[in-house]
């Protein structure tokens, strides 16, 4: 059945509510970052096919929305940071019946999807779907956190997520909490409305550049000329990402590589294996 004109006033006040709501929505904002490091590790070679949107106008399940365009699968989300829920909670509509809504008018549109409920609470009652909405419906925990960092240091999920899309292995949570700063940060300087996982990576690379190194970005290129004097005195290195990774017996280092460092190191014109390895420092 369509929407109806009642159904569409009570999908304008919640859309309303939501983007009212979404100014100090760090519980919604946290989420979508974890999401977005998430499509990016699996989509690392195709991020520009994946869009996300928030607060969607009439949709009954309308927090967030992944498009995955080269499968055209559409997973909505809704997020409830409260402490008593359940599936028969709501004011004018319960939860339930927002997820059957949106069931029955994705399947009528011919879409491919799946919905999903996030919550915040580890023992609430909505972790178990009702029977009419499993076919394609799941919930999920994830926590309501006061900082990135406290999300890094306590659910290892985002933290995984976090350090799956990064450059090096290895990685100290400070660098990943400054990662995951970084995509929130461009997460909430777009309008989010179909905004493509490659225009945030786009935004995390000038913004965050020598700070942050993530997969999605080119790998730089070290000049013959720079690779003679590097080479020289038995340091070996590896380019990764904006930075390149320098060793020397049990002593390592990593350095942003830019025209400005490849200049510094010509002109400095390292005499041994010391002043080369202080430029690179």
């Amino acid at each position: 059945m369509p929407i109806t004109i009642q159904e569409r006033k009570y999908l304008k006040n919640k859309h309303k509510g939501g983007k009212n709501n979404s100014k100090g929505s760090t519980y919604e904002n946290y989420y979508a970052t974890y999401l977005i490091a998430l499509y990016t590790h699996k989509y690392m070679a195709e991020i520009e096919s994946v869009f996300l949107s928030s607060q969607l106008e009439y949709a009954f399940v309308d927090d967030l929305l992944v498009n995955e365009t080269n499968t055209l699968l559409r997973t909505y989300h809704q997020l409830k940071n409260v402490a008593q829920l359940t599936w028969k909670s709501g004011k004018s509509c319960s939860l339930e019946s927002d997820f059957k809504r949106q069931m029955e008018i994705s399947t009528e549109k011919g879409e491919t999807f799946k919905l999903k409920l996030i919550y915040s609470k580890v023992d609430s009652g909505v972790s178990a779907v009702p029977n009419n909405l499993s076919p394609f419906t799941t919930s999920e925990y994830f926590p309501a956190c006061q900082s990135i960092n406290q999300l890094i240091l306590s659910y290892p999920p985002f933290k995984d997520a976090i350090k799956q899309i990064m450059v090096q292995q290895e990685v100290p949570d400070d660098e990943l909490s400054g990662a995951a700063s970084a995509i929130l940060g461009a997460w909430n300087s777009v309008n989010q409305n179909n905004v493509s996982l490659q225009k945030i990576s786009d935004i995390v690379y000038s913004k965050g550049k020598g700070y942050v190194n993530i997969k999605t970005y080119p790998t730089v290129v070290v000049s013959d000329k720079c690779k003679k004097i590097l080479n020289q005195f038995g340091l070996t290195f590896r380019e990764n990402g904006l930075k390149i990774y320098w060793f020397y017996g049990n002593l390592q280092g990593e350095v942003v590589w830019t025209d400005n460092t490849e200049q510094r190191l010509v002109d400095s014109n390292p005499t041994d294996i010391w002043n080369l390895i202080e430029v690179l420092s």
